[in-house]
């Protein structure tokens, strides 16, 4: 710094990145949407020493939740709360849509259209294979965690396709009309649902509604939790669901 100078200048050095710890990335083709996902993986830190079969959470949005999540499963798995698990993370690349000049096409994926129905399809018949295929993941303990957008289609997929997860983990994802409308519709043809749900909102949305209307079925082997989260706004609790949520889903 020069004497008198408020300035200050910083040799440009171009420094490594930070990466994720036991972490790979991974890529699907998609045949049945044509988009090429980013697939971001998660790997417990004994995984090559090890035979065992894993939980593994798919979790939504990977472009802006994947290392959040990668933190608050190892610290949750440091304090006993969860199993050590697998994150299969599908994501696009880029945080930002096509009109602000990305390549993130969640406003397409995650609406309760055909489109969000081509997305289950992709899930289904894409992502789940490749993972079940490449890891050592259990096809009997999957959970899909969504927040926002991914949170209103995860809701969504929960009755459409039931029995392709096991648990859900829905943050500020819930639209009362919209979802009570899929809802009854599966309850006119099903008695049970084999799930364990945990649903979320912020204190200025009250999600409740749905949630008592779903408790009130008394559906088969539903197992739900219902939470109002912190009053510290939309973009905070993402950390706070996903992190109650996993507690949640996979407590006693």
């Amino acid at each position: 710094m020069v004497l008198g100078d408020n300035t200050m200048t910083i040799p440009t050095i171009e420094y490594p990145q930070v990466s994720i710890a036991n972490s790979e990335l991974r890529h699907i083709e998609s045949s049945v949407i044509g988009q090429d996902y980013q697939i971001k993986i998660r790997l417990p830190e004994d995984y090559a020493n090890t035979t065992n079969l894993y939980s593994v959470l798919y979790l939504l949005d990977g472009d802006h939740a994947f290392a959040m999540a990668t933190d608050i499963v190892q610290y949750l798995i440091y304090g006993g709360h969860i199993p050590d698990l697998i994150i299969v993370s599908p994501a696009y690349g880029s945080k930002k849509a096509p009109g602000e000049g990305g390549k993130n096409m969640r406003d397409r994926d995650f609406d309760m259209t055909p489109e969000g129905d081509r997305y289950i399809d992709f899930l289904q018949k894409e992502l789940i294979p490749f993972a079940e295929s490449n890891y050592r993941v259990s096809p009997t303990d999957r959970t899909l965690w969504g927040y926002s957008s991914s949170g209103y289609f995860a809701l969504y997929a929960l009755f459409q396709k039931p029995d392709l997860f096991q648990k859900y983990i829905i943050v500020d994802g819930c639209d009362n009309e919209e979802h009570s409308k899929v809802e009854k519709i599966y309850a006119a043809h099903h008695s049970d649902l084999p799930i364990r749900l945990f649903l979320s909102a912020p204190p200025e949305r009250d999600d409740s509604k749905f949630f008592d209307n779903l408790s009130r079925r008394n559906y088969a082997n539903l197992r739900a939790e219902y939470a109002q989260l912190s009053e510290i706004g939309h973009f905070a609790i993402g950390a706070e669901g996903l992190t109650k949520g996993l507690v949640s889903v996979f407590g006693k």
